[in-house]
């Protein structure tokens, strides 16, 4: 009876000790790299258009092109984990009209919103190639 109770009394020692242990960081996500080519849709109230988009990324800058049916735009933008913001300047007949947009990266896929300045929003998703 007497080693029962040293056996016991070792195992709850033995528990006790491994939950008192610091226990361990969780990894830190490894922010997503978007550099490459994506087809960005954008849906308005005027349907939906796709654009090509290229993607460079230097740590959590992002710069590229947009091309679409109304020629080529440059844009900025960032990453901070699986948050990802860009923008960008249109000229519509004389008229500058800045475009944000903001959503979240999951694998080869960007989904998230677009605000079209004084006119609405609507959303977007971008695929990688």
């Amino acid at each position: 009876m007497k080693s029962l109770r040293i056996g016991i009394l070792a195992c709850v020692a033995l528990l006790l000790g491994a939950c008192a242990g610091t226990p361990s960081q969780p990894s830190q996500p490894k922010g997503a790299d978007l550099s490459g080519n994506w087809i960005l849709t954008t849906e308005s109230q005027m349907g939906a258009q796709d654009a090509a988009m290229s993607v460079r990324q230097t740590g959590s800058a992002l710069a590229g092109t947009i091309t679409g049916q109304a020629g080529s735009v440059d844009y900025t933008g960032s990453v901070n984990g699986s948050a990802v913001a860009f923008d960008f300047v249109i000229n519509i007949q004389g008229t500058d009209l800045k475009l944000d947009y903001s959503g979240t990266v999951e694998g080869d896929t960007i989904k998230g919103k677009a605000v079209f300045g004084q006119f609405g929003e609507g959303t977007f998703t971008a695929k990688r190639k």
